[in-house]
């Protein structure tokens, strides 16, 4: 009988708790991690497999705090783009946008988040969702939220107007079904459409009913450009509001922390003050960052909120009539309060098409240049591509500083994160257009630029920032560990030659170092390549009814 299924010799084990790397073997035996040390006396006939990884760095799965593989994951359950980074687990349902509830009111918001998957869904409630996950072969472990903008939309569509007490506490219903079925929390996406139009008291009353819970409250704030400062005082406020309703230590993320236009440039540091003075007060507050100087979202989010609450088919029948852009680029020109104006700052000079699907040419083409190339005005060339692809348009925002990127990622409490959906090169979907390279690079970039070449941080702070720093964020326990008991997702990789690939203008190419990957005990990465092992499981969350055969938050 074998003492191991795997024993990995002579690697340096760098943990995930930050604690310095030190020399060990470890031997694996089922989905768990048995022993770690000093296994010389373990002859090669007692385990199944060893491994030599000298001169290797042997630490916990990566987690992903921050992903979007909601819809991604039925076309490619692997996550390739992810576990060739090292991840081993990808939360998703972020930025408020999850692919449940869906009901008649609230249809055409999630058929606009699965058409670029050309995806129909079979399902409706929270829990029939996570019940299609669970019916896919996945490469890595997943875990979802629910998205306020969705369960927005699924009670008042795309209207403005704030709900009366009934369609609340309908809301708030959902939320609870939600966190019954297994959500690991609540995300708001307050930039976008439906989320933009609620106040904060309808912000706060859902994060309660999460938190209560044991959920996450994760936020992309309202704007992380001029009006940063409020926003942030604004996502602490609800942590506040739900301590004071009765909730014990609620969690608040702040998702891909950043100073994301020319007005905050500089101010990265005074807004991890910000966060550092609400944890001095006993808050549990934290974010996520992905190393890039750009961001990536949709082209609708240079409309005004007025607009977007139209609804798809009036919001397009809108921008076709010329009086109608004429107001849309004054106010772009004047600015709105709590609106995120990113055609005004970084202008239409940052903002690249990714893709679309009209237009596939324009990929990797700013406005401004498409505006010169086509000698038409960059706006006008912007509301064109929301009509012919129906508000579906990807871009790339170039609207950060390096110096602001480094002063997050000095911060111990700020995970790593890819703010991306999993994609595979050379798939008839997923290997379209030209998305950030943050979707194929972000653990890996870390590892090289970071760590490797600039010294920002630790090599051991660095994989602490992947494994157990959102470990704690998502409350898994016997995850991004390296210990004995914990379940055995392990990462091996070359500390002298990992390194992200994918720039902006390439962005199909997977990262390299990343040597061997194990999820749950089974191994599905070997010499770097994807074994075709799809071990995953889908993950619940706190406050789940747990159906058989589906593993609980631990």
């Amino acid at each position: 009988m074998t003492a191991f299924d795997l024993l990995l010799r002579g690697g340096l084990v760098v943990d995930g708790t930050g604690s310095t790397g030190r020399v060990a073997d470890i031997g694996i035996l089922g989905d768990r991690v048995l022993a770690i040390g000093d296994l010389s006396a373990v002859d090669q006939g007692e385990a199944a497999t060893t491994l030599e990884v000298s001169g290797r760095v042997v630490c916990p799965g990566f987690i992903d705090p921050h992903g979007h593989s909601d819809g991604s994951l039925f076309l490619d359950g692997g996550l390739v783009s992810h576990l060739r980074q090292g991840f081993t687990t990808q939360l998703s349902g972020n930025c408020g946008d999850s692919l449940a509830p869906i009901t008649d009111l609230g249809r055409e918001l999630v058929e606009l988040s699965l058409r670029p998957h050309a995806l129909v869904a079979r399902w409706r409630t929270f829990a029939e969702y996570l019940d299609a996950v669970a019916g896919q072969e996945l490469g890595v472990n997943v875990a979802f939220l629910v998205g306020h903008g969705t369960v927005r939309g699924s009670v008042l569509g795309p209207d403005a107007r704030p709900p009366d007490d009934e369609e609340l506490l309908t809301m708030v219903a959902e939320v609870e079904r939600a966190m019954d079925a297994g959500a690991f929390g609540l995300s708001t996406g307050l930039i976008y459409a439906p989320g933009m139009h609620a106040a904060a008291d309808e912000v706060t009353a859902l994060v309660i009913a999460a938190t209560r819970r044991g959920g996450l409250y994760a936020t992309h704030m309202r704007d992380e450009t001029r009006g940063l400062f409020d926003s942030l005082a604004e996502s602490i406020g609800a942590i506040r509001a739900a301590t004071a309703a009765g909730v014990t230590a609620p969690r608040l993320q702040i998702s891909h922390l950043k100073a994301g236009s020319t007005a905050v440039g500089g101010r990265a540091g005074e807004a991890v003050a910000v966060l550092e003075a609400a944890r001095s007060e006993g808050l549990d507050v934290a974010a996520d960052q992905y190393p890039y100087t750009a961001g990536a979202t949709t082209l609708a989010t240079i409309l005004p909120p007025a607009l977007l609450s139209l609804g798809e088919d009036d919001a397009l029948l809108a921008l076709s009539d010329l009086d109608v852009r004429g107001r849309v680029q004054a106010e772009i020109e004047q600015g709105v309060s709590g609106w995120e104006n990113v055609a005004s700052d970084p202008g239409w000079g940052g903002i690249v098409i990714s893709y679309a699907a009209a237009h596939p040419e324009w990929s990797g083409r700013s406005l401004a240049e498409l505006g010169e190339m086509l000698d038409r005005d960059p706006a006008d060339v912007a509301f064109d591509a929301l009509i012919d692809d129906h508000l579906d348009v990807s871009v790339v925002i170039h609207c950060m500083t390096e110096p602001d990127v480094e002063a997050i990622m000095a911060v111990p409490w700020i995970a790593v994160c890819t703010d991306a959906e999993g994609r595979r090169p050379g798939h008839p979907i997923l290997d379209a257009g030209k998305p950030h390279p943050r979707t194929y690079g972000s653990t890996a970039r870390v590892l090289g630029t970071y760590v490797r070449e600039r010294g920002v941080l630790s090599l051991e702070a660095a994989v602490a920032r992947m494994t157990s720093v959102p470990a704690a964020r998502l409350g898994l326990r016997d995850r991004g560990v390296l210990r004995e008991g914990a379940l055995a997702d392990v990462v091996v990789f070359d500390p002298e030659t990992i390194m992200d690939r994918a720039t902006y203008d390439d962005p199909h190419q997977l990262s390299t170092g990343i040597l061997h990957v194990w999820v749950n005990g089974v191994r599905v990465l070997k010499d770097g390549r994807h074994t075709g092992a799809l071990p995953g499981r889908r993950l619940n969350g706190p406050g789940a009814r747990t159906p058989v055969g589906i593993e609980t938050r631990r």
